[in-house]
């Protein structure tokens, strides 16, 4: 179990894995939230309507089908995809309180069901390569990421049932997970990190250190030397370059597959 599935666990905890973020707007390589939301503004009344409805509470997901997507014969259904869609909704209506921008559900709906395609056509290939994963790989992986949370494995599993996610649906998409983590280091190998990358990285944790500090009107916190921070300064290097390789592998495989999209 590394750092990669550790980070992504934590994230399960919100519903959203790191793949599905990195996989964002896989079809389009130009798309980023917004510019996707200012292209969706142009829908008309029905649809602001229902968005202005979620807003004040949970999305709107009654007109969503029961098979969201199908890729290359596998189907991506609706339970699946609502608990994924909820949670990012609510962090959006975060945001958006912040920035005073309404979230746009139609193309957040859409968006998720990218996620969840690019998450399928990297674990089909991974099947293909027959990239196996363990149930103690899982079960590890349980227990380290309830450690990193500190919380116990029930408490974890509790965390996940609150977000729609029982024990059989967080085992099977960590489980997932490893297989693309593993397809992952099979197409690239070991991420290689420079002292120089390693400095840019360093030099950008001071730099939002500063920016936190200011942000919050507080006394700025020293950043350790980066010697001390060496070690995690490079795995989030690696991190990053896993993060990007995953993202134009899923892109690559995306353009191979058969897919259709119900929404």
């Amino acid at each position: 179990m590394n750092v990669r599935t550790n980070r992504w666990l934590l994230g399960l905890a919100m519903s959203v894995s790191v793949v599905a973020l990195a996989a964002c707007g896989s079809q389009n390589d130009e798309a980023t939230p917004k510019e996707s939301s200012a292209a969706a503004e142009q829908s008309p009344g029905a649809d602001s309507a229902q968005d202005q409805q979620g807003q004040q509470g949970k999305p709107n997901t009654k007109d969503i089908p029961k098979v969201v997507a199908e890729v290359n014969g596998e189907k991506i259904t609706k339970d699946e995809f609502v608990p994924l869609f909820e949670t990012q909704y609510q962090q959006m209506q975060m945001q958006a309180q912040q920035s005073g921008q309404p979230v746009d559900e139609k193309d957040l709906k859409k968006q998720t069901a990218e996620n969840l395609v690019s998450t399928e056509v990297l674990t089909q290939e991974a099947d293909k390569r027959d990239i196996s994963v363990t149930d103690k790989d899982v079960d590890k992986g349980l227990k380290e990421s309830a450690q990193s949370g500190q919380m116990s494995e029930k408490d974890f599993l509790k965390s996940m049932q609150d977000q729609g996610m029982d024990e059989k649906k967080v085992r099977s998409e960590l489980k997932n997970q490893l297989k693309i983590e593993g397809l992952i280091d099979d197409e690239y190998g070991e991420f290689e990190v420079s002292g120089e990358e390693i400095g840019q990285a360093y030099e950008q944790a001071k730099a939002q250190q500063e920016q936190m500090a200011q942000q919050g009107g507080q006394g700025q916190q020293e950043v350790p030397p980066i010697d001390e921070m060496r070690p995690q300064l490079k795995e989030q290097v690696k991190q990053q370059k896993s993060t990007e390789a995953t993202q134009k592998y899923a892109k690559k495989l995306r353009k191979q597959a058969d897919v259709t999209i119900h929404l």
